[in-house]
């Protein structure tokens, strides 16, 4: 028998001189001993069969020289993954025996599993552990609500920003008695000239019988309410004014003898105004703005270059004789005029530009619009000629936005815009599945490149239904008034409860399964892993409620 290799490794006092016939008094060779050591190591070829049939097998120096790839979850082989999830405390879930994840979905929380635990106990972390759980066929959309109201993204040129809690107090309750009011459902914002910011807030849901209702608040640059009173309580604008879902807020700069003034609109359709330095006790009405018989849906409120309010109303919708619209108001003397829009399919979001021009968040089409449709995007409007104004779309169809409730402007032009992520935006059927589910995001739009796209410049999942946003500086101030109220489902008390989150899951129409007991069973295993993330990793001083109704 041919003699191991690795003699040569070896002082040659164990083998020079050494001829095939000589050895000790075993019969065991020195060479033939480490052949049998060399063919285990590195599967030489030593002609006695294995059970296999074959003379050689995988050398064990390179499955070590392969190691680095076995302990990697992306790239070992598939039956290793359960042996290296338990190296980090995770356990595959099963059904039966059979494996409730795909391949890919095992490999991805295997590798990111390690990381989320560094931020247990956290909002970050929760949202990183349900991100990593609820990946699949249903491409489920989890937010976490946690009562903040006002949020802050200060968008960075490398990286997605993250978004951070600006004013997060709202009322506190001694039972069915409120000890002070604060803000429940941020809906619109609105800059002042000093810096600091008007808010309205929606208020409570009807289902909800408290002694709170909807207001404006003005807050401070660093998030602080207005006080007054003995003790000092957050002093809400105009609080003696009855208030009826504020929708939107604008202010109007001083001008000639004109100061500075707040406009109002609620969903009603009145107009409001209050002039600085806005501690009146009431408000003024301006004007109704509904006309005759005609559905009035305004949607957002801005100001002209000329000091004009610019409305944004839906109307009865594109193609039907009330068509969305700009309704255009100016204050002194008080005159009303309308205009409609040929392209806006469904108004979210307005914002006046420089040169004049009107931005406008467009949802577009909600329903089975057809294949690789359903994107919304930005309308913009061009006031040069009065007498017929033109309207484009500014980003191709195929883009990242769905439903831009929101627009600002950054100082070198460019777009920043809100988008909720959902269609169909309003509540059509079952409010939990829809056509989209994508996390709620800021996305960044730069009009001159060619062509314009939109790119998401803030983290996701960290808002639950944003409707309005503003800039201040380098940062973006982002109201969010939680998810809509539903039938059987009153999704408000993380605002009114210290220390209690909701869960709010969405699902996409076409990651569910035609068959009802089918889709019913996936949505059931969904939120079944939803909760008992939740249980795992939520902090223990906290309560918390499913919003979504399966």
């Amino acid at each position: 028998m041919d003699q191991s290799s690795y003699l040569r490794h070896l002082p040659p006092v164990l083998w020079q001189d050494v001829t095939p016939d000589q050895g000790p008094a075993t019969g065991v060779r020195l060479g033939e001993w480490l052949r049998i050591v060399e063919k285990v190591l590195t599967g030489i070829d030593d002609g006695v069969d294995l059970p296999h049939g074959d003379h050689t097998h995988p050398a064990v120096t390179d499955a070590i020289a392969d190691i680095h790839r076995l302990l990697d979850p992306w790239k070992t082989r598939e039956e290793m993954l359960e042996w290296l999830a338990s190296w980090v405390a995770l356990e595959l879930p099963t059904l039966r025996g059979e494996p409730l994840w795909d391949e890919y979905q095992r490999r991805r929380v295997t590798a990111g599993i390690a990381a989320t635990y560094r931020r247990r106990g956290l909002k970050a972390g929760l949202l990183a552990h349900l991100g990593l759980h609820t990946l699949g066929p249903a491409r489920p959309r989890v937010a976490v609500d946690d009562g903040s109201r006002v949020l802050v993204c200060t968008p960075r040129p490398d990286t997605v920003a993250p978004i951070s809690v600006m004013v997060g107090q709202g009322p506190v309750l001694r039972g069915q008695s409120v000890v002070t009011e604060g803000l429940i459902r941020p809906w619109c914002i609105a800059r002042a000239g000093t810096g600091e910011f008007f808010i309205g807030d929606a208020g409570l849901p009807s289902a909800v019988v408290l002694p709170l209702r909807s207001r404006v608040w003005q807050v401070t640059p660093s998030g602080a309410y207005h006080f007054a009173g003995a003790p000092p309580k957050p002093r809400p604008v105009t609080p003696d004014t009855p208030l009826n879902a504020v929708i939107a807020v604008a202010v109007r700069p001083a001008a000639g003898t004109q100061p500075e003034t707040l406009y109002v609109l609620d969903r009603r359709g009145t107009l409001l105004s209050v002039p600085a330095p806005f501690d009146a006790a009431t408000t003024t009405t301006v004007t109704s703005l509904p006309l005759g018989a005609n559905q009035f849906s305004p949607i957002a409120m801005a100001v002209d270059l000329n000091g004009d309010l610019l409305v944004l109303d839906r109307g009865d919708g594109p193609g039907t004789a009330n068509p969305p619209k700009i309704v255009t108001v100016a204050p002194n003397p008080l005159t009303v005029t309308r205009r409609n829009l040929s392209t806006v399919v469904e108004p979210l979001s307005l914002l006046v530009r420089p040169d004049g021009s009107l931005v406008i968040g467009d949802g577009r089409e909600q329903e089975n619009p057809g294949p690789g449709q359903l994107s919304g995007n930005l309308v913009v409007v061009d006031r040069a000629n009065r007498a017929a104004w033109t309207e484009s779309l500014l980003l191709p169809p195929a883009n990242p936005l769905v439903a831009p409730t929101g627009i600002a402007r950054a100082r070198d032009g460019s777009l920043y815009v809100l988008d909720v992520g959902l269609k169909p935006f309003r509540l059509f059927g079952d409010p939990f599945v829809r056509a989209v589910c994508e996390p709620a995001a800021v996305y960044r739009v730069d009009p001159l490149a060619a062509p314009p796209d939109a790119v998401r410049v803030s983290e996701s999942g960290h808002m639950v239904f944003p409707t309005g946003m503003v800039a201040d500086g380098d940062r973006l101030v982002i109201c969010d008034p939680g998810q809509p109220e539903s039938a059987g489902v009153t999704p408000i008390w993380p605002r009114l409860r210290p220390f209690r989150f909701d869960v709010v899951v969405h699902f996409l129409d076409g990651g569910l399964p035609d068959d009802q007991f089918a889709r019913e069973r996936m949505e059931n295993q969904v939120i079944a892993t939803v909760r008992s993330v939740v249980e795992d990793n939520r902090p223990a001083h906290t309560e918390w409620g499913r919003i979504t109704a399966v």
